[in-house]
Parts: C-alpha cells; structure tokens; sequence
C-alpha cells in the first residue's frame, strides 16, 4: 500500500513540476510579446526622429531595433512550437512586421524635409499608423492568449499541488499507521524473544543443577564404594593372607609344587589387596578429607608416574588454610580426569601440574606435552557444545562452584587449566613455591 501511495506520489510530483514549468514559460512569452509592443513603439519614434534630425545615432539605434524585432521573432516561434494557434499568428505577425519595417527603413533612406511635408509622406504615415494598430491588435491577442493559457496552467498546478499535498499527508499517515504496527511486532518479538531467553536460562540452571546432582550422587557412590571395598573385599582378602601365611608357617607336610602353589597363592592375596586399597584410593582418597587438596594431589601424581612410567613436575603454592571442601574435590576430580586424559590420548613424556592461589582463586593447571588434542574438539568445547563426557563433567562441576575451565593448544602438547573461586587466605603472590619432581 505504502509502495502504492509513494508510486502516485512521484507520478503526482513530475505532474506539478512539468505545470510548474509551462506556467513559467507562458510568463516568459508574455514577457517577450510585451518587450516586442515596446520595441515596434521605439522603433518609429527612432524613425521619425532621424527623418527629422538626420542623427546619426537615431539611425544606429533604429537598426539594431529591427535586427532586434526579427530576432525576438524568432525566439517567439522557438517557444511557442507546441501551440499551432500561435504560430499562425506570428507569422502574420513576421509578414506584417515586415512590410512595416520595409516602410520604416524607406523613410529613412529618404527622409522629407524639414521646412514642408510632402502628401506621399502624409500617407506613408497614415499608413505606419494603421500597420501599428495591427501589429498590436496581433500582439496584444497573442498576449491575452498566453495570459489565459497560463491561468489554466496555474489552475493546473494548484490542483496537482493540492493533491501532492494530500497524497504526502495520506503517506505520513500511512507511514506512522506501519511505524505502529512494526513497533507493535517489534514489542512481541522483544517479549517473545525474553521469554525465550528465561526459560532458556530456567533450562541451563535445571541442567546444571541436574548435572550438580549426578556429580555428587556419583562422589557419593564412588565414596560408599571405596568404603565397601576398603571394609568388606580388603578385609576378607586381608584375612584370607593371613591364613595363609599360618598355614605357611604351620610347617605342614607339603611337598614342593604344592609350597610353591602355596607361595604364589600368597602373592595374589598381596597383590590383590594393593590393588583393592589403590582402587579404593582411586574412587575416594581418605587423604582429601583427612588432610586435603595439597596431599591427595601429590598421593595421586606419585601413583600416576608410578602407573604410566611418566615424568611428573609437580609445582603447589602454599595454602595457609583448607579450601572448602566442594572446591577440594572438584579441584582433584580435574586433576584426576586431566591425568587420565594424558594417559589414555597424549602419547606424552612428561606432565607439569601447578596450583597457584591468588586474588581469592585457586587456579589448577595441566600441561603435557604430547600431540595434544584435535582443534576441532577445542572450537566444539569453546562454543559450549559438549566434547567428550570427561571435558563436559569438568566443565559442569566447575560451573556449579562459579568457576571455569579453559582448554589450550600450544606448539606441542594440551593444557587444562581450572579456576575456581576459594573462602580462603592466601599467602602473598611472592612467595616460593613447594616444587618437587615425580
């Protein structure tokens, strides 16, 4: 519709140019038609003078006035192209005006003289007289002509104008009616748009809040599991060793392959009670909660290089106080899955694990220097898509505390870097560092 309206608008708009044009060009003959009644009036006066006074100037003037009047003449026709009626009359207005002129200039190549008047000299002016009349009987016809084809090209324009004037006014309207309706949209989409954005939000704190929930029923379970194999499976196998090693020791009549069936016997049972107390360690180390972060992490990295045969450079900052206790076993359950993660995928050599407190935060970093995880993997995980459960559990469970876990690729090797807020006193930024190497 609004396309419409600016449509007629523009076709409305040339049609007041163009009036306005030919209303300007209906004054500018006017115009000239009046300079040419002055210029025939001038003309004869110049004549008559120099018949008289024999003036050479009167006679330079009367010239350039009659190449002047043919001139105008044909400016006349040049303007008046498009209206037949008026070119008819100039050229009875060109035929007149040229038996006047011929007359004009015949009296003054032979001017009367001066003391008497000569009846041929009565005439020929009797006769200027009446080709005078004509001329401005034709030049005042083509004058009131134009007069009046310009009032109509006037009534013309006014009109146009007037409708241009509505049609801009129906435009405006019709502009503020659409401004409305956009901005009666633009007002649903915004809410539309907030709606979905708070139950988005509802969503992401339902998720975490559910992934909070799996991670500690998952700690919960891990810790009751280690406490089942520390106190049922460590305790029968602890027992069943011990039989053993009296009946080691009873000294019964055994012969050589049956001791040494007994022996080896004796070496699962140890065997198996390390692996029991490691992987009861693994599930829940006693020494996070008995001691904290500090000891289980170096507990952990001295099994870690013990079990995978890797260098490990491990670099802790001093912790005046205990971190809280959700913040403890978030830290070692990154530090756990980093490790593994290196293990299982790095192909690395050595492992460097440093803690830094500072600024109210502690800030747990992992570097290896293997071949370093793909960079596809590293752009889905910094977009907030999930990558692996192992980067995706780390990143939920530090979310859940307010903290955060960065993933960088360097020339060689990944590095894991978590930062969680902590309650507790650090100790100034400058101090050395517990450094040990595994």
């Amino acid at each position: 519709m609004i396309a419409a309206i600016g449509i007629f608008a523009y076709v409305t708009q040339l049609g007041v140019s163009n009036s306005r044009n030919w209303v300007l060009h209906s004054h500018q003959v006017s115009s000239q038609l009046q300079t040419l009644q002055t210029q025939f009036a001038g003309i004869r006066a110049n004549a008559l003078a120099y018949a008289e006074s024999g003036d050479a100037g009167q006679l330079r003037v009367f010239h350039q006035r009659a190449a002047g009047i043919s001139s105008q003449i044909e400016n006349l026709q040049r303007l008046t192209v498009d209206n037949q009626r008026q070119q008819y009359r100039l050229a009875e207005l060109r035929n007149l005006s040229g038996k006047y002129l011929t007359e004009l200039d015949d009296m003054v190549v032979a001017p009367a003289p001066r003391d008497a008047v000569p009846p041929s000299e009565v005439n020929l002016i009797r006769d200027l007289d009446s080709q005078e009349l004509q001329l401005d009987a034709v030049v005042q016809s083509m004058v009131n002509d134009e007069k009046m084809l310009a009032n109509d090209r006037m009534a013309t324009w006014n009109r146009l104008f007037r409708r241009y004037a509505v049609i801009l006014a129906l435009t405006f309207v019709a502009a503020l009616l659409f401004l409305g309706y956009s901005f009666r949209l633009l007002v649903g989409e915004v809410a539309r748009t907030q709606e979905m954005e708070r139950m988005q939000r509802e969503n992401v704190r339902s998720s975490r809040a559910l992934s909070a929930r799996v991670l500690e029923l998952q700690d919960a379970e891990r810790r009751k599991v280690a406490r089942e194999l520390h106190d049922s499976l460590g305790q029968y196998l602890v027992g069943l060793k011990i039989n053993l090693d009296q009946l080691q020791a009873s000294g019964a009549n055994l012969d050589s392959a049956q001791a040494l069936l007994l022996a080896e016997t004796l070496d699962l049972s140890e065997r198996s009670i390390a692996e029991v107390r490691t992987i009861s360690h693994l599930l829940h180390p006693p020494l996070l909660d008995e001691i904290g972060f500090e000891s289980a992490a170096r507990w952990y990295a001295e099994g870690f290089a013990k079990r995978s045969g890797l260098k490990v450079d491990l670099h802790l900052s001093k912790i005046a106080e205990r971190f809280p206790k959700e913040v403890e076993l978030a830290l070692f359950r990154v530090l756990q899955e980093s490790l593994t993660n290196v293990h299982r995928h790095a192909n690395a050599e050595c492992v460097v694990i440093s803690l830094a407190c500072a600024d109210g935060r502690a800030i747990l970093t992992v570097q290896d220097d293997g071949r370093g995880i793909s960079r596809a993997v590293v752009t889905r995980f910094r977009s907030g898509l999930a990558s692996g459960v192992g980067l995706a559990g780390m990143r939920e469970r530090l979310a859940e505390l307010n903290g955060m876990l960065e993933v960088e690729l360097g020339k060689r090797g990944t590095t894991v870097r978590a930062m969680l807020p902590t309650a507790e006193r650090n100790v100034p930024a400058d101090a050395p560092l517990q450094s040990s190497a595994v």
